[in-house]
């Protein structure tokens, strides 16, 4: 049976498939949520992509150099 928690708990300490490990989890509705260093490493990796993109892309048809 699956564990339900109080409504006031953030966080939970169980086995993550992905890191192999225990590791904290996020408390959604009273149950468990997903690996909070698996959603980290996914916003780290995000952020990096869309930082790169827009370093890269520029306006040239709205304002040309001249």
């Amino acid at each position: 049976m699956t564990q339900h928690f109080t409504r006031n708990t953030v966080s939970a300490q169980f086995y993550c498939s992905k890191c192999n490990r225990m590791t904290a989890h996020r408390i959604d509705d009273r149950r468990k949520g997903p690996c909070l260093e698996c959603i980290a490493r996914l916003e780290e990796s995000n952020t990096s992509k869309s930082s790169s993109r827009l370093a890269t892309k520029k306006q040239t048809e709205m304002f040309p150099d001249e």
